[in-house]
Formats: structure tokens, C-alpha cells, sequence
């Protein structure tokens, strides 16, 4: 009895996960995903690949400057690898990946289990809140960043390179850099 209810659970979990993915993918082809900061990473990316100035253009219906420093236009450039279709395809698979990974390191950093029904439970239901649904709108780096931060910060104290995707995070974008003033704060100046 006990192992059809594990069964049936996870049936009823990946359920969910499938109805909710493909409620967001409809959606998606009915609003062809805009993602319009993910055009203007592209163009910042085109830039740097072309050889051009940054921060002198602008990009998209609504004229939005480029507004990431250099570091990040460089991340940017294998945005400029793939036609704008197939990269919003891989955006919004992306980050429907880095939310199961933000899930999975947020019950690490927790020190919860993070058992696989949980974490598709957790993606199911969390791509319709308003952060996470905007980020896949938009085309945002926002479920890449809290990765790279929340990892970075649930690693042991003395693990190689603690620190460095911390700082990559703030290379991106600057907001990432109070959790680099946090651990000045807490005495964690090795990190």
C-alpha cells in the first residue's frame, strides 16, 4: 500500500510540473515571449563580439539602453550564437533548469532534504510567482545570479574558490555585492 502512494505522489507531482509547463508555454507562444532584456544582453554581446561601443545604443521597440557593465557583455557574447527564437527557447528552459537548481541549493543552504518530489513540486508552482514568472518575461539573469550567489554561499568555508561566482554575480550586476559586504561584515574575508 505504501508503495502506491509513493507512486502515486510522484505521478500526481510530475502532473503538476507538466500542466504548469505547458500552461507557461502556451502563454509563451501566445505572448511571444518578449523577453526583452535578453535582446538588449544580446546586442551588449553583439558589441563586444563586433568590436563597437557599449552604452551608445539602444535595442528593442522600447529604445532600452544597455545597462550592464563590460564584464557582463562579455558573458553576453555566446547570446549572439543562436537566432533570436531558438535563444528565448533556450532562456526559458534555462531557467526553468536554474529554478529546480535554486530550489535543490535553497534546501542545501537550509539544510533540508531536497527530495526530487519536493523540488519539481517547488518549480511547478514557483514559475507562476511574480519574480520568477517575470524573469522568464523579461528574459532576465535573475535565477542565474541567486544561483551563483546561494551557491557560492553554501559552500564549505574552505572550499577552493569560494567567492569566485560571488564576485562573478557582482561583475554581472552590482546588487549581488552586499552579500560580499555581508561576509566582510560576518569576518568571512577569505570568501
Amino acid at each position: 500500500m505504501k508503495y502506491r502512494n509513493v507512486t502515486f505522489r510522484s505521478l500526481l507531482v510530475i502532473s503538476a510540473l507538466a500542466i504548469s509547463l505547458a500552461a507557461l508555454a502556451a502563454l509563451c507562444v501566445a505572448q511571444r515571449i518578449p523577453t526583452a532584456d535578453t535582446l538588449v544582453y544580446r546586442a551588449e554581446g553583439a558589441a563586444v563580439a563586433n568590436g563597437t561601443a557599449l552604452h551608445v545604443f539602444t535595442v528593442t521597440e522600447w529604445q532600452l539602453p544597455a545597462a550592464y557593465p563590460p564584464f557582463a557583455a562579455i558573458l553576453f557574447v555566446p547570446t549572439t550564437w543562436l537566432p533570436v527564437p531558438a535563444l528565448k527557447v533556450v532562456l526559458v528552459v534555462g531557467n526553468v533548469l536554474l529554478l529546480a537548481l535554486l530550489v535543490r541549493l535553497s534546501c542545501r543552504f537550509a539544510g533540508l532534504p531536497a527530495r526530487l518530489p519536493l523540488v519539481i513540486a517547488a518549480v511547478a508552482a514557483a514559475l507562476w510567482l511574480e519574480p520568477v514568472f517575470q524573469t522568464l518575461h523579461f528574459g532576465e539573469t535573475n535565477l542565474a545570479l541567486v544561483c551563483l550567489v546561494l551557491w557560492d554561499l553554501s559552500r564549505h568555508e574552505k572550499a577552493i574558490g569560494k567567492g569566485f561566482a560571488l564576485g562573478v554575480a557582482a561583475g554581472i550586476t552590482l546588487t549581488p555585492a552586499v552579500f560580499i559586504v555581508h561576509l566582510l561584515i560576518t569576518g568571512r574575508v577569505r570568501a
